[in-house]
């Protein structure tokens, strides 16, 4: 029997963590992380499965476009590097790190579906990106799964009103 488990994290500056390098690793992929004009390579790493880069049905265009004809860990590597231009100071909270475990009693397949359904019912239904892999390890069926802190706006990100709001950025647009 399965022994289930989930953990969610902040990527944040103020600990030493960078979205994109996240990304790198998860992907098992090669990124160009240009805050820091540099190239994070991980595609010595094995275990990567399946991966998914997947947006809300109405997302802007800014979004489609950059990653569109795009790889998924490509379009991974845009967003999120976008994401780490976007947030200037040194403490800024880049992304949410969510790892699920899935049950062994399932098929790659059925774990991949029940990842779908619940990305759909629950993250870009709100509005957000859900940028997710999985890793079939032995014994050890998982998913990484990244996602926005924000809804995305036509502008950039949501920033909520006396949380985070700054000058010269977008508030609630009610």
């Amino acid at each position: 029997m399965a022994v289930p488990h989930f953990s969610v994290s902040v990527v944040a500056r103020g600990s030493g963590r960078s979205a994109v390098l996240s990304a790198a690793y998860r992907h098992c992929a090669k990124m160009e992380f240009e805050r820091e004009a540099r190239t994070i390579d991980y595609t010595r790493k094995q275990g990567l499965l399946h991966e998914e880069f997947v947006i809300p049905a109405d997302a802007p265009e800014w979004v489609r476009s950059m990653i569109a004809d795009r790889s998924v860990a490509g379009a991974s590597e845009a967003f999120w590097n976008k994401v780490e231009g976007f947030e200037k100071r040194s403490d800024a909270q880049l992304a949410k790190d969510v790892t699920i475990g899935l049950p062994l009693e399932l098929t790659a397949e059925q774990n991949i579906a029940l990842m779908r359904d619940f990305v759909g019912r629950h993250i870009t239904a709100q509005g957000m990106v859900a940028d997710w892999v999985y890793h079939d390890a032995p014994g050890n069926p998982h998913v990484h799964l990244m996602t926005t802190l924000r809804p995305l706006t036509e502008d950039g990100f949501w920033f909520e009103e006396g949380r985070g709001a700054r000058p010269g950025r977008q508030a609630d647009p009610q």
